[in-house]
C-alpha cells in the first residue's frame, strides 16, 4: 500500500525540518519550500508559501492526503481558510483562532474573561500611552513590553527599571509598531507546554520544555527566536501539565467554539511558575522552535497524533513517548540576530549525525552546487537524545556541536539543558 503524502507548509525552520523527521517515519513528506537538511528527509518544492493559489495547485498535482502549516505568519494570512476552502486536508488553526497568537489584545482578552491567570497588562495604541502606562506600573522587577503583532518571537522586551523600558519605547515601537501590551513583569520559571486540539478538546504532550531566548550564556544578550531547548523541564511534570490543559487550554478551546470559531491544530503556552502560581505568558497557535527539535525526539507518533486531531478523533488516541530526554544547541550565524551573515559554507554535519543519539535539524539552510550554506540566522539545531535522562542528552549534544564548521565562525550557547540542574 502506498504511503499517505504529507505537505509540511512554510518556511525554512527547524520547526518544520524537525516535525517532517517525525512524520516521515509513517508517511512520505513534501517540504515547501524546505532547506538543505528537508530534502534528506523527504522532497522539497520550491514554491512561496504565501502564493496560496501555487500551494492549491502543488496539493492537487502531488495528490497530498494532508497539508500541515508550520509557521504562524502563515495562519495569521490564512493559509488554512483557503485550502480549506478548496477541499483541501489541512492541520493547523484558523485565521481567527489563531488570532489567539497573532493578535496580543485579544489574547489578553480572551483570558481575562475566562478567568486564566496571566500578568497584569495595559493595552496601548501609541506611544504616548504606552510611556504613560510604564510610569505608573513599573515596580521593584520592572516592566514588559509587547508588541501587539507578530515579531518572529523578538518583540518582547523585559526591562529591570522604568527608565530603562522609557529609553527603549520609541525604539521597541519603531521596530514592531506602537500598538504594545505594557504588561507586569513576571518572576519565575518559564516552561513551554503544548497539545493538540480537535476542536472539542485538548491532548497535552506530556514533556514540558524550557527554550533559551537570550543570545549569549547566563541569559544575557539580546533576545532571539531562540538559542536552544530541553525536555523534559523538571519545573513542569506531568501532573503540571495535565493541568494547564485542563485548566487553562480546554476552556480556550470551548470557547472558541463558542464563539464558532472552531480551533483544530496545535496549541503552545509559555507560562511561568511565580510565587503566585502558573501564569500564561503568552499563547502560539503551532509548534514551538527550538522546542520542536527536542519534542520530535520525544514524541513517537507525531503522525498518528496529528492525524487522528485533523479528523476529530483525539479520544481514542494515546500518545507514545520515548523515555528519557532532548536537549537541541541552536548554530547561529555570526551577526545574529541583528546582521546575520549568509551564504557561508558549513560542514560537519555527517560526521556529527555518526553519533548515536544525536540528529541534526536545519533552519537557515540552504544547497549551493555540493555545498550547505547559510541563509538565515538561526542554522541548524544539534539534537542528542537519550533514553537515560538531560545530563546524557546535553553531553551528546555537546559532544556533536563543535564538530559543525561554518566558514567565518559561529555562535552557540554552551549552558543549554543547565535549568534542569537547579
Amino acid at each position: 500500500m502506498a504511503q499517505n503524502r504529507i505537505l509540511i507548509l512554510g518556511g525554512t525552520g527547524g520547526r518544520e525540518h524537525a516535525a517532517g523527521w517525525n512524520i516521515h517515519r509513517s508517511a512520505e513528506v513534501l517540504y515547501a519550500p524546505g532547506n538543505a537538511g528537508t530534502e534528506r528527509d523527504g522532497r522539497n518544492i520550491d514554491i512561496d508559501p504565501f502564493d496560496f493559489p501555487a500551494v492549491s495547485d502543488v496539493i492537487k498535482r502531488e495528490r497530498v492526503d494532508m497539508t500541515i502549516v508550520g509557521p504562524d505568519a502563515l495562519l495569521e494570512q490564512g493559509a488554512v481558510d483557503y485550502l480549506t476552502a478548496r477541499g483541501h486536508r489541512v492541520y493547523g488553526p484558523s485565521r481567527e483562532a489563531a488570532r489567539l497568537e497573532w493578535d496580543k489584545f485579544f489574547s489578553y482578552d480572551v483570558m481575562h474573561e475566562l478567568h486564566i491567570p496571566q500578568a497584569y497588562s495595559i493595552k496601548c495604541s501609541n506611544i504616548r500611552e504606552a510611556a504613560d502606562a510604564v510610569e505608573k506600573n513599573a515596580n521593584g522587577s520592572g516592566i514588559v513590553l509587547k508588541a501587539r503583532g507578530l515579531t518572529g518571537g523578538k518583540g518582547v522586551g523585559v526591562f529591570d527599571t522604568m527608565q530603562e523600558a522609557l529609553r527603549e519605547l520609541h525604539l521597541h515601537a519603531e521596530k514592531y509598531g506602537q500598538e504594545m501590551l505594557v504588561a507586569e513583569r513576571l518572576v519565575g520559571e518559564e516552561v513551554s507546554v503544548f497539545g493538540l486540539s480537535d476542536g472539542e478538546r485538548v491532548v497535552p504532550i506530556i514533556p514540558s520544555f524550557q527554550d533559551y531566548k537570550r543570545l549569549l550564556d547566563d541569559d544575557k544578550g539580546p533576545n532571539t527566536g531562540g538559542m536552544g531547548a530541553y525536555g523534559p523541564a523538571t519545573v513542569a511534570p506531568p501532573d503540571v501539565v495535565r493541568y494547564v490543559a485542563e485548566t487553562m487550554m480546554t476552556p480556550i478551546v470551548h470557547w472558541m467554539k463558542k464563539q464558532g470559531h472552531e480551533y483544530r491544530g496545535f496549541l503552545y503556552g509559555g507560562l511561568m511558575k511565580t510565587r503566585a502560581g502558573w501564569k500564561v505568558l503568552e499563547w502560539n497557535a503551532r509548534l514551538g522552535d527550538p522546542e520542536t527539535q527536542a519534542l520530535a525526539m520525544m514524541v513517537d507518533n507525531l503522525y498518528e497524533i496529528v492525524t487522528l486531531s485533523q479528523e476529530g478523533r483525539l479520544r481514542e488516541q494515546d500518545i507514545s513517548y520515548n523515555p528519557g530526554a532532548a536537549c537541541c544547541v541552536v548554530i547561529a550565524a555570526p551577526g545574529y540576530p541583528d546582521d546575520p551573515q549568509t551564504g557561508r559554507i558549513i560542514t560537519g554535519i555527517d560526521d556529527t549525525e555518526e553519533i548515536k543519539g544525536v540528529k541534526v535539524f536545519h533552519a537557515g539552510t540552504r544547497r549551493r552546487g555540493d555545498d550547505t550554506v547559510s541563509s538565515g540566522g538561526r542554522l541548524l539545531g544539534v539534537t542528542g537524545y537519550s533514553p537515560l535522562g538531560i545530563r546524557e542528552a546535553q553531553a551528546l549534544a555537546y559532544q556533536a556541536t563543535p564538530k559543525i564548521r561554518v566558514e567565518g565562525g559561529s555562535q552557540y550557547r554552551r549552558d543549554i539543558g543547565n535549568r534542569a540542574f537547579r
